[in-house]
């Protein structure tokens, strides 16, 4: 073999031992071209669902939210009587028979339990004063589901390319809904305190706890 070729071939060896040490201290790796333009796409379609939904909050969502909420005690006689005519009365939904209605509500009560612990942090409201939860309210970080999107009529799939666009939405509202309404939510001494919040619920079965995600709210501590 000659000179020149053991030189290349130390040459070549030097490069990948250069670039594998580079790849081990950075932590980094090969990533298909393909997979770097679908998350590219991805991230573009969040950062366009979340200016979209946030131009909308105020001048959209809260007023529609305000106008529509109904007592949460008048949704659970409601539901109580039947899913489909309690969604008929004060729900909403897109899709047809068999999908779930989802409903903007008025909660008042006392917060009698509280999870301040978990990312996914709640609070159980006593509504009807018999001193047992029987509605939480979700105040995050960590936000379940998607009713915000679900409840507002002027936020349909057809308007989206797809599911995860769609999907990019929830999460764009649900965000907003805690920078904007929980994040600066004192969180000691929850449990006595009294609480007035507008917020959404989506109902898949009877019986079934309502989770309400907030738009608005408003706490009161215990005297």
């Amino acid at each position: 073999m000659s000179r020149g070729t053991d030189a290349m071939d130390r040459s070549v060896r030097r490069t990948g031992l250069a670039l594998l040490l580079a790849l081990g201290l950075t932590g980094c790796k090969f990533v298909e071209t393909a997979e770097l333009t679908a998350a590219a796409e991805a991230a573009a379609t969040a950062r366009q669902a979340k200016t979209a939904s946030l131009d909308d909050w105020s001048g959209k969502v809260l007023p529609h939210m305000r106008d529509k909420a109904v007592p949460v005690a008048t949704v659970a006689a409601a539901l109580a009587r039947g899913l489909e005519d309690a969604g008929a009365q004060y729900g909403y939904r897109e899709g047809g028979e068999g999908t779930p209605f989802s409903y903007a509500v008025v909660v008042d009560g006392k917060i009698v339990e509280a999870n301040t612990e978990s990312r996914a942090a709640t609070a159980g409201v006593d509504t009807d004063g018999d001193g047992a939860a029987d509605v939480t309210l979700q105040l995050g970080p960590v936000i379940r589901g998607t009713a915000i999107r679900d409840v507002l009529p002027f936020i349909s799939f057809t308007d989206f390319e797809n599911q995860i666009e769609f999907a990019q939405v929830a999460k764009a509202l649900n965000t907003e809904a805690y920078d904007t309404v929980l994040a600066d939510l004192p969180r000691d001494a929850l449990v006595g305190s009294t609480v007035h919040a507008i917020g959404a619920v989506t109902v898949r079965k009877a019986g079934e706890t309502l989770l309400v995600t907030p738009v608005e709210i408003g706490i009161e501590a215990a005297s």
